[in-house]
């Protein structure tokens, strides 16, 4: 009997080991993903026309500043937030954007949004939330 126990607990740890391999290749497509999205957009040089300036408020008390083109969608935000807090060892997978004036959240559904269309060009404060926290 205690090799059928013994049997049962090798398949439920196999079973966790693969949900581990699963969830980092959906972490590492997801960074791939979000670099590519990165490259194709590009930052845009300073002072050039349909630029979105926007500056990033952490959690932390941190703030990153960087240049968008406003008909960038806040999923090219996102994307950069993803490569960003990869690229600095911060550990916030799940993460809401909002502005302070007006009050507004950014979704995931309003991922296709351009900045421009969302009010966010020519340049907001952007409130990085860590939903998990």
């Amino acid at each position: 009997c205690s090799s059928g126990a013994a049997e049962q607990e090798r398949r439920e740890q196999e079973e966790r080991e693969e949900e581990e391999r699963l969830k980092k290749a959906k972490e590492e497509s997801r960074l791939e993903d979000a670099r590519a999205m990165l490259e194709s957009a590009g930052e845009p040089p300073a002072g050039s026309k349909g630029v979105a300036r926007m500056r990033f408020a952490f959690p932390n008390g941190k703030k990153v500043d960087r240049r968008f083109h406003s008909v960038d969608t806040i999923e090219t935000v996102r994307s950069f937030l993803i490569v960003h807090f990869h690229e600095q060892g911060i550990e916030m997978k799940n993460f809401g954007l909002s502005t302070n004036f007006p009050r507004k959240a950014f979704n995931e559904e309003e991922g296709k949004l351009t900045l421009e269309e969302a009010g966010l060009a020519p340049q907001a404060v952007i409130m990085v939330q860590d939903l998990d926290s």
